[in-house]
């Protein structure tokens, strides 16, 4: 079963195929055409411009993500295009998992929460106003007199 999210990239997709020239279309077969065609969402058409670059316009990454994969195993007339943009791809995903690693560090988050615990920490003993309650003062005062 195919949810709304993958149905409109297919949409995209497809928008996508219908704007490029029919030597690079013709290149992806038939089958794939045909499941983005018939999976995608009924009710969202996509409109792109030949024109205009297709990273300025309003698609998703994941469609721009698929369509770099397109390129790669039907559009790439040579090895060496392929290879280049395997490399770009490996560069892409190296960034990407730093920065999922730069943001869910453990080290990095359990410093954080304990910076944060800290100065909460601090905060509720400033807010606290010790009162001694008559008995207390009563106990404390009788120590004093034993202590002399």
């Amino acid at each position: 079963m195919i949810d709304d999210k993958t149905r409109k990239i297919f949409s995209e997709i497809d928008a996508f195929l219908d704007i490029i020239d029919e030597k690079y279309k013709n290149r992806i077969p038939m089958q794939l055409r045909n499941l983005y065609k018939d999976e995608k969402l009924k009710d969202y058409i996509p409109k792109y411009d030949a024109s205009i670059q297709i990273e300025k316009q309003n698609i998703q990454r994941e469609t721009i993500a698929m369509i770099a994969l397109l390129h790669l195993n039907y559009w790439c007339d040579s090895e060496e295009e392929k290879s280049k943009i395997r490399e770009i791809l490996n560069e892409n995903e190296i960034k990407y998992q730093k920065k999922l690693h730069e943001k869910y560090n453990s080290d990095n988050l359990f410093k954080n929460k304990n910076k944060e615990q800290e100065k909460v920490v601090v905060q509720e003993l400033a807010m606290i106003d010790y009162k001694e309650t008559f008995i207390k003062k009563v106990i404390n005062a009788i120590k004093k007199l034993f202590k002399h």
